[in-house]
């Protein structure tokens, strides 16, 4: 049977409790604000959502403050592995866990995503619900799943690795291949004006593959860099050229 203790000792979990007005419509053009403090959809957002306060000068929540909560109202618990934003230190563990977990758990009652500002994005899990007896088996699976996470934060490498890749592709897309470009017509000495992305996407993306180590790597935030030196640096002349629609050489390359 799942304790409140067995709760409490999962590291790098914080405890929120939560508060939202509803607006409610009256008559026709009446309304009136209703205050609760369980989430009424299955998305709640972090402004709704207030840290277990501790008066203590260490800022320690107790057990007993938790148990003392928990007579009043939920507490929801919110993991670090699975929480993530545009501008903070996460990178694409945080982005698989949140989504493998939603892919096992998210349907079920007590999960709830958690959304906010510049992408800010995590999971709340209902610390009643894990305490329920009817959700023992989902209670026991998901407490493993959070402490498993201290002691190696991925859920699953290759999924997490998988979305590592995707993001290169997106940069790809996005400014790396032009960069590339760039880079290739001042090494090969030609003025490109048009060229040909999808061909060169498929030099590049061989390249890579040719690498001792990938020429990408995710940063802060989410946020894929790619080494384009490193990148264009198995491209040959006669592969770039293949890819040149108009162009004009400066110079005499034999």
């Amino acid at each position: 049977m799942i304790t409140i203790e067995d709760i409490y000792n999962i590291d790098n979990t914080d405890f929120y409790t939560f508060h939202e007005s509803i607006r409610v419509q009256k008559g026709d053009w009446d309304y009136y604000y209703r205050e609760i403090d369980y989430p009424e959809s299955d998305s709640i957002s972090w402004s709704d959502l207030n840290p277990v306060y501790s008066p203590l000068k260490s800022g320690v929540v107790t057990l007993q403050m938790i148990k003392d909560q928990l007579e009043n109202t939920d507490i929801f618990l919110i993991s670090k592995y699975m929480q993530y934003g545009d501008y903070d230190h996460s990178c694409m563990v945080e982005r698989s866990n949140y989504k493998l977990f939603l892919e096992d758990y998210g349907e079920k009652p007590g999960i709830f995503r958690i959304y906010g500002g510049y992408g800010s994005s995590g999971i709340a899990i209902s610390v009643k619900m894990l305490l329920n007896p009817d959700n023992e088996e989902i209670a026991e699976s998901i407490i493993e799943l959070l402490n498993g996470l201290n002691d190696y934060p991925v859920i699953d490498d290759e999924d997490m690795s998988n979305m590592e890749y995707e993001a290169f592709l997106e940069a790809l897309d996005s400014w790396a291949i032009r960069e590339c470009s760039d880079l290739l017509s001042k090494q090969f000495l030609v003025d490109v004006y048009d060229f040909n992305e999808d061909k060169l996407k498929e030099v590049l993306l061989e390249s890579d593959r040719n690498l001792n180590y990938p020429s990408y790597m995710i940063e802060s935030g989410g946020i894929c860099y790619i080494d384009t030196k490193q990148l264009v640096s198995h491209v040959s002349l006669v592969d770039y050229f293949a890819c040149l629609i108009d162009f004009e050489l400066k110079g005499d390359l034999s």
